[in-house]
């Protein structure tokens, strides 16, 4: 894991299908090889396996409990500083992007958060 993924994140902005959709108020917090999304919803825990000498760095979030338990999201993601972007398929689909886009009438999603703690 990449301890300087660790601490809790808010969502900035985020795009899906080449549009800037509104984000529910949600926190995510990662410690270690574990995460936890609060929202307004319920929470969805799991855990994560990084890759950060791929080129784009991927992460994968294996749903252990919550709306997403069993399942598996694979994503691309880019940190500087305090800042995290993440990018991944929406749906049931093992693909992984390759690149930050969100082309319409893609299922591409791409979160922008800020580190707050």
């Amino acid at each position: 894991f990449l301890p300087m993924l660790n601490g809790t994140w808010l969502p900035l902005a985020a795009e899906f299908s080449g549009q800037s959709i509104p984000l529910p108020p949600t926190r995510w917090i990662i410690d270690g090889e574990r995460y936890v999304v609060e929202a307004e919803a319920g929470q969805d825990a799991g855990s994560l396996v990084i890759d950060a000498t791929a080129t784009p760095a991927t992460v994968d979030l294996i749903g252990r409990t919550g709306p997403n338990a069993g399942k598996t999201l694979r994503a691309i993601f880019r940190l500087r500083g305090d800042l995290l972007q993440l990018c991944y398929e929406v749906g049931d689909t093992p693909v992984r992007p390759t690149a930050f886009v969100t082309a319409r009438g893609s299922m591409a999603l791409t979160v922008r958060y800020r580190r707050v703690q």
